[in-house]
C-alpha cells in the first residue's frame, strides 16, 4: 500500500503537466499567412512602406507555380507568392494592417530574407531597424539581409522563379549561391547585427537590383571578368528579372560603398568564408586566349596582426587549389614546365585584386569589412585597452602583406591537348608545336 502511494505524487504531477501542453501560439497552421520575404522602404504617406511576399498554400500544394500578375504589378488569382504592401509607422503595425485584408494572421516564422532600400541603408535608418527585427520572437536570425538598388517592393514582384514551384525554395537557393559563386556575401540578420555592435569588423550585405542591361545586337565586346559587375549591370536576357551580385559595405550603420562580384569573392576569401568559384583569366603564355578554372579554398586564411613603432602590420595568407576547366589555347598545362607558370600567374592576379580591395577599404570606405580587427584583439588584455588602441585609426594606416598560394590539381579529361589539323601550317596529326 505504501509503495502505491509513492507513485501517486509523480502520477499526479504528470497529469498536471498534460494540462499545460499544446500549441504555444494557439493558432492553427491554416489560420496563418506565412511571409517568405520582407521589403522595407521609406514611405510617402507614413514612416515606412512595408512589403510582404506571402506563401499561397493552395497554389504550392497544386504545384502549378503560376506567376501571373496584372500590368500594374498587383497579383491576381493563381499566384504562388502574392505581395502585399502597406505604409505604416512600424513593421509590426504593418503586419496588423495586412491582417485586415489578407484573411489570415501574418507570421514571420518562415521569413527567409529581409530587403532594405538603398536609401535607408545610406542614411542609417536601416541599422536603426535591425535591433527591432532581432527583438521579435518570430524573426529568424538566419534570414539573409540585402540592400536593393531599386524599390524593395519591385524586387519582391520580380522574384518569380522559373524552375521552382515553391518560391521559398527559390529564395533559399538564391541566397546559397554564395557557396559556389562567391559573388554575394553569406550574411544573416543576426550576424549583421553582431558585427554592427563591435569594434574591429564592419558588416556587409547582399546587393539586389532588377535587370536593366540587355545584350546589344551590334558592336564588338571586349574582355570583362564575370565578377566585374554589381547588381543591375549584367548584360542578360531571360530568366528571373533580378540580379544578386556584389555587396553593400557599411560603416557606423551606414552604407558607404559597393563591392562588385570579384571584390565580394576576395572579401569572402580573407574572411574565411569562400568555398568555391569559377575564375576566368588570360592565358599567361597566350594572352589573347582565355582560361577558366574551378577554384576552391584549400584551408582557412592565416591572418596575423602585430604592432610596430610605425603602426599595425597585417600578414594574410590565402590558400587555394583548383582545376583547369578549359582553355582556348593548345598549351598543355599538365606538363611540369607549364604548370608553375599558370599557378604563379593566377596567384599574382588574386594578390593584386586583394591589395586593391584592401586599399579601397582603408581609403574610401574607412571600414574593416575584412575583419582583421578580430585578429588584433589578442594584442590587448582588457576591453578598456582595446578601446584605447583605436583599431579603426590603426587599420586606415596599416601595412597589409598578402600572400597567395595556389595549386593546380587537375587539367581536364584530355590526356594530351592537341591542336586542330592544319598541314598547310605545318601542324600534322600527332604534333603539338607548344
Amino acid at each position: 500500500m505504501k509503495q502505491n502511494k509513492r507513485w501517486l505524487a509523480p502520477l499526479a504531477l504528470f497529469c498536471l503537466l498534460l494540462l499545460f501542453s499544446g500549441c504555444g501560439s494557439h493558432y492553427e497552421p491554416d489560420a496563418l499567412s506565412y511571409v517568405l520575404l520582407i521589403g522595407i522602404d521609406e514611405g510617402t504617406q507614413n514612416n515606412l512602406r512595408i512589403s510582404f511576399m506571402i506563401a499561397n498554400p493552395k497554389e504550392l500544394a497544386g504545384g502549378s507555380g503560376a506567376q501571373n500578375s496584372t500590368g500594374g504589378g498587383d497579383e491576381v488569382k493563381g499566384t504562388a507568392s502574392p505581395v502585399a504592401t502597406v505604409e505604416s509607422p512600424s513593421l509590426y503595425a504593418a503586419m496588423n494592417m495586412v491582417n485586415t485584408f489578407v484573411g489570415r494572421k501574418i507570421s514571420l516564422m518562415h521569413a527567409k530574407g529581409i530587403i532594405f532600400s538603398e536609401k535607408m541603408a545610406r542614411n542609417g535608418s536601416m541599422a536603426i531597424f535591425i535591433p527591432a527585427l532581432t527583438q521579435y520572437r518570430e524573426t529568424r536570425g538566419t534570414a539573409f539581409l540585402a540592400v536593393s538598388k531599386d524599390k524593395p517592393e519591385k524586387i519582391l514582384h520580380e522574384m518569380k522563379p522559373l524552375l521552382e514551384a515553391n518560391p521559398a525554395k527559390y529564395i533559399e537557393l538564391l541566397a546559397a549561391t554564395s557557396q559556389y559563386t562567391g559573388f554575394i556575401p553569406s550574411i544573416q540578420l543576426q550576424e549583421f547585427y553582431n558585427e554592427s555592435k563591435v569594434e574591429g569588423i564592419a558588416p556587409v550585405s547582399i546587393l539586389f537590383a532588377s535587370s536593366k542591361n540587355k545584350p546589344s545586337e551590334d558592336g564588338k565586346g571586349s574582355l570583362r571578368r564575370e565578377g566585374a559587375y554589381v547588381a543591375g549591370q549584367m548584360a542578360k536576357r531571360g530568366g528571373v528579372a533580378l540580379e544578386a551580385m556584389g555587396a553593400a559595405a557599411f560603416r557606423d550603420g551606414k552604407m558607404v560603398g559597393e563591392l562588385n562580384g570579384d571584390e565580394t569573392t576576395l572579401q569572402a576569401m580573407l574572411r574565411g568564408k569562400f568555398k568555391r568559384g569559377i575564375f576566368s583569366m588570360e592565358d599567361p603564355l597566350k594572352p589573347k586566349n582565355i582560361l577558366s578554372m574551378d577554384v576552391v579554398s584549400a584551408r582557412k586564411p592565416k591572418i596575423k596582426v602585430r604592432l610596430t613603432n610605425q603602426g599595425a602590420v597585417i600578414d594574410a595568407k590565402i590558400s587555394l587549389e583548383g582545376n583547369l576547366l578549359g582553355a582556348t589555347s593548345t598549351i598543355d598545362y599538365a606538363l611540369p614546365k607549364y604548370r608553375p607558370i599558370l599557378e604563379k600567374d593566377f596567384s599574382d592576379m588574386i594578390k593584386k585584386q586583394a591589395e586593391d580591395l584592401i586599399i579601397k577599404t582603408q581609403q574610401e570606405y574607412k571600414a574593416d569589412i575584412l575583419g582583421f580587427g578580430t585578429k588584433a584583439r589578442h594584442l590587448v588584455l582588457t576591453q578598456k585597452q582595446w578601446q584605447e588602441l583605436k583599431w579603426r585609426d590603426l587599420y586606415e594606416q596599416a601595412e597589409v602583406n598578402i600572400e597567395v598560394d595556389y595549386k593546380l590539381r587537375r587539367t581536364g579529361n584530355l590526356f594530351r591537348i592537341m591542336p586542330l589539323l592544319k598541314p598547310e601550317q605545318g601542324i600534322d596529326e600527332g604534333d603539338n608545336p607548344q
